[in-house]
């Protein structure tokens, strides 16, 4: 499937979310169509294509390497935003996302951000309609110091600009061509190997997948078992059209 061969460049070693990969996830022609995307552990640091999917509903991107949320501010439709573990830093980004009206659900632990000792009141500051954030939900007590916070004002006085300098991506150390369609790992187990083996007939070979997905499900916690969910989900609606 090409839509998953991700093209790398080895002078800034970047990896673009592009039109063509999105197409291919989703099936969909057009992009403004897009209701849900789930592209998490592709290594992706540029995901500007997200200017042309107005509609999008849900957002799974976490596992990649995603510094900042200024692309996000043209998914006006958007109720759920998944980006665990990337490499978002500065936690007033959170300002790009303000013009989310609907969005309801945000998970952005394990970022850099999430650091900050204020890093929930901030979010609750400037995002008032967000109710849960990392899977807890921020409460009214939450909201309250929040808005009492001189400290918190001060991340959200300076508005910042969508157009200033992008920050610098965390270089990959080598090139390399991830697999297709799955997320990238630095050592996959022996049965995730086995299971491309030329050799094995294609009964024996779609066993062999079977079991190296099981292994891989086994080595996942609780927050990446819920955008496996989603991505089978997917796939399933997908089958049925």
């Amino acid at each position: 499937k090409a839509w998953s061969i991700l093209t790398y460049w080895t002078s800034e070693t970047m990896v673009q979310l592009t039109e063509q990969i999105v197409r291919g996830k989703t099936r969909l022609d057009r992009l403004d169509e897009v209701r849900n995307l789930n592209l998490w552990g592709q290594d992706l640091d540029d995901v500007s294509v997200l200017a042309k999917m107005t509609n999008v509903e849900v957002l799974s991107l976490s596992v990649n390497r995603i510094n900042t949320l200024r692309d996000f501010r043209h998914c006006l439709k958007l109720q759920e935003l998944y980006l665990r573990k990337n490499e978002i830093a500065d936690v007033a980004e959170v300002q790009f996302l303000m013009p989310l009206k609907e969005l309801k659900v945000l998970w952005l632990c394990d970022n850099p951000m999430a650091d900050h000792p204020y890093y929930r009141q901030i979010v609750a500051r400037a995002l008032p309609l967000v109710e849960k954030l990392d899977n807890q939900e921020i409460t009214p007590q939450e909201r309250d110091q929040a808005m009492r916070n001189p400290e918190v004002a001060k991340y959200l006085a300076v508005p910042l600009d969508p157009n200033s300098a992008r920050p610098p991506s965390r270089a990959i150390p080598s090139p390399r061509s991830p697999t297709v369609g799955t997320p990238s790992y630095s050592s996959p187990p022996p049965a995730a190997e086995r299971a491309g083996s030329a050799s094995a007939g294609p009964g024996q070979r779609r066993k062999n997948i079977l079991y190296a997905v099981m292994a891989l499900v086994a080595e996942l916690d609780e927050d990446d078992l819920i955008y496996v969910k989603r991505e089978i989900e997917q796939r399933l609606g997908n089958m049925g059209r």
